[in-house]
């Protein structure tokens, strides 16, 4: 009988334990979100052709920094491919093709700024929906970690 507890306090012990990553919100319920809480936004802009989009998703799910921090701000990811309209803090954005079977979407294009656009990409978001970052390509973890600070701080204003 003790052996039977022991075995179940062993296999409940790790998930007491562990950090639970928030989900991730869909962009398209960030505006109420926002209105209910307005926090920093952190929004990664993907493909769904893009490995290195894949790679760091992946990360992010088994980054612990990430994972705890994650409840001081609203992650989100948005397919810059997407086709459907999207409302986003007051303003619709649509998809803009670019060939027969190419283009992107307003949002993402409006997110990444002048720059052109690569993939992955970074934005982060004030809660007034200013942008405070942007960054194409792959965050290391050490990265992750200085914007996830950065985050951090700006909770602390």
């Amino acid at each position: 009988m003790q052996r039977f507890f022991l075995m179940i306090s062993m296999l409940l012990l790790p998930a007491t334990f562990c950090v639970g990553q928030e989900a991730m919100l869909p962009i398209e319920q960030l505006d109420s979100s926002m209105r209910l809480s307005p926090k920093p936004v952190l929004v990664l802009l993907t493909t769904d052709w893009c490995k290195y989009c894949h790679l760091q998703k992946a990360q992010l799910k088994k980054n612990r920094d990430f994972q705890t921090a994650s409840q001081s701000f609203y992650y989100t990811e948005f397919n810059a491919e997407e086709k459907a309209p999207l409302a986003f803090h007051g303003q619709t954005y649509t998809y803009k093709a670019t060939g027969i079977s190419t283009g992107l979407h307003e949002l993402a294009l409006a997110l990444a700024g002048d720059k052109s656009v690569s993939f992955p990409a970074w934005v982060l978001l004030n809660k007034d929906y200013q942008v405070l970052y942007r960054y194409n390509g792959v965050l290391s973890p050490q990265q992750l970690k200085a914007l996830l600070n950065a985050i951090n701080a700006l909770q602390q204003k």
